[in-house]
């Protein structure tokens, strides 16, 4: 029974390094963005110009469940209403965590600002910015959840004042 207990003892480290060892490294990438496209969700046409560098950190671990780190540290979107030519600027820097899991579940944990298409408490239509925490989660199955604390300002609002 010592034996065992000495056996085990002198195995078990070696077998958690070896567990670890066949994770894949992390990645980093610096990412740069310059998307410019024009959008007709606020009922009237806005140009939208994104810029600025996505940082991205990611990796696979032992379960095959990867982790992804988003951040767009000095990330900004510039928006014109087209027909008046009022013009806002908005820091969209993030950041946010990516847990994808073999079966096709994730979840995106976010914090910080975050542009949105839609209004993400309810989907309608819009250009959006959250200022807070939110965790949106999608299981193997396809249902979807979001919790969402903070601020939301409605961009399509200040555009049209």
């Amino acid at each position: 029974m010592k034996r065992l207990a000495i056996v085990l003892l002198l195995t078990l480290p070696f077998s958690l390094v070896a567990s670890r060892a066949f994770a894949a490294k992390p990645t980093i990438q610096r990412i740069p963005v310059d998307n410019e496209f024009v959008d007709s969700s606020c009922g009237f046409d806005v140009d939208i110009h994104q810029t600025g560098t996505i940082v991205d950190i990611s990796y696979t671990d032992a379960e095959g469940v990867l982790h992804d780190f988003q951040a767009f540290p000095q990330g900004k979107q510039v928006m014109t209403n087209l027909d008046t030519g009022k013009t806002i600027t908005v820091n969209i820097a993030g950041p946010g965590t990516f847990t994808v899991n073999p079966d096709g579940s994730f979840t995106l944990v976010g914090r910080g600002t975050w542009s949105w298409n839609s209004n993400p408490d309810n989907g309608d239509p819009g250009q959006f910015l959250t200022e807070g925490h939110f965790v949106f989660s999608v299981d193997a199955v396809g249902n979807s959840t979001l919790t969402r604390t903070g601020h939301l300002v409605d961009l399509c609002a200040e555009l049209a004042a």
